[in-house]
Order: structure tokens, then sequence, then C-alpha cells
């Protein structure tokens, strides 16, 4: 997150240049008024997820739903913000900078977003498996990858890797599968903890029994 935020702080930096550069003082102040309450959004959203690494950190296994509502509103206000402060410059700014504004400084959602939401995923994730299973049950989890997956390996042998990880889940679906559901559990998290329709649920299934291919073809 601190990294993320440095990546936001440069993005606005470079918007704030061209808005003192181009606007008047009256919509400057608009703008940093707006670049005020964005930050306060991701400050937020820095708290929520330090409190989940918290609860990982103290093996908490209570119910976190109430972190990821948070979350998901202070996501929802962050993203508002972004798109309010990227249509105010296009209406102070003069034409001859739109498509500069446009090229160097809307691009949040492609650049700094999928970062913020990957980073929560994995938080929510974590959390989820510690809730569900029991510390022998997630010892036995990270036991199995371990054993098969890398713990280096270069984009060329990326390709090695995807299928190490998927010999770790058959091995995973293979020691779990008769015991309380644990496989159909784990399902359920990597499916972002809603109920899988049946079709759902083969699809899944067959992307980790390794069908992907056929999966591309049917698509």
């Amino acid at each position: 997150m601190i990294q993320i935020e440095k990546n936001l702080e440069e993005l606005n930096k470079n918007a704030l240049a061209i808005i003192e550069t181009h606007s008047s003082s009256k919509s400057q102040e608009k703008w940093k008024k707006g670049l005020e309450e964005m930050n306060a959004s991701l400050k937020a959203i820095h708290e929520v997820l330090d409190a989940a690494k918290e609860k990982v950190k103290n093996h908490d296994r209570s119910d976190s739903s109430t972190l990821w509502k948070q979350f998901e509103l202070h996501l929802n206000n962050l993203k508002e913000l972004n798109k309010y402060l990227e249509n105010l410059g296009f209406e102070i700014l003069p034409e001859k900078e739109h498509n500069h504004w446009k090229k160097d400084v809307c691009n949040f959602e492609d650049i700094i977003l999928p970062l913020i939401v990957s980073h929560a995923e994995a938080c929510k994730i974590e959390l989820q498996m510690m809730e569900k299973y029991t510390p022998k049950e997630i010892h036995r989890l990270t036991q199995i990858l371990l054993a098969h997956i890398p713990e280096n390996y270069s984009f060329e042998e990326a390709d090695k890797y995807e299928k190490d990880y998927l010999k770790a889940f058959k091995i995973f679906k293979k020691e779990f599968r008769e015991e309380k559901n644990l496989w159909d559990v784990f399902l359920d998290i990597l499916a972002g903890g809603t109920h899988q329709a049946p079709s759902e649920r083969v699809m899944l299934q067959r992307w980790i029994e390794g069908e992907r291919g056929d999966l591309k073809d049917n698509l």
C-alpha cells in the first residue's frame, strides 16, 4: 500500500502541475479540495487493509465481513472521486491540453486501481482461509504448496510454474476431498465466497484439472 500511495501521489503531482499551469486560482482550489477527499479515501483503504493484515498476524479467525464492506465503500468513494477529478480536468483545462490530460493523468483505473484490488484480494483470501480452515488444515495446505511450487522463477519458466501449481491443487484436492467438504470450501474461497452454479463449479474444476485449452475452445 505504501508503494501504491507513492504511485498515486506521483500521478496527482503531475496532474496538479498541469492544473496550476493552465487554470485559475479558483479552479485550482476546487481541484485541491477534491484531491484531499481522494487522499482521505485512500488513507481509509490503507487502514482497512492494515486491520486485515493485523488479523492475519494475530491468527484472528473471527468474521471479517465488516472489514470488506468498509473496503468496498471506501474503494467506491475512491473511484468516484477519481472520476470526478478527471472530468474536472477536462472542464477547467483549455482544449489544447485535453489529449495530454487523457494520456498522462487519466490512467488511475489502468495503473493504480488494479494494484489496490489485487492487494486487497490477497488479504481477503488469506483471512477467509483462516476463518474456514483450522490451523492444522492450513498447515497441511501450506506444506503441499511449498513442496510443489518453486520459490523463484523467471517469466520464461511461468508455464512450468503454472503446471506445478495445478499439480499442487490436485494433490490438495485428493487429500482434502473426503474430509468435511474441505475441497468445496476451497473452491468457494477461490470464487470469492459466493455460491457457485453447478456449471461454474464444473468450469473451475476443469480449469484446475488442466483442461483450460478445452474451455477456451468452448467459450
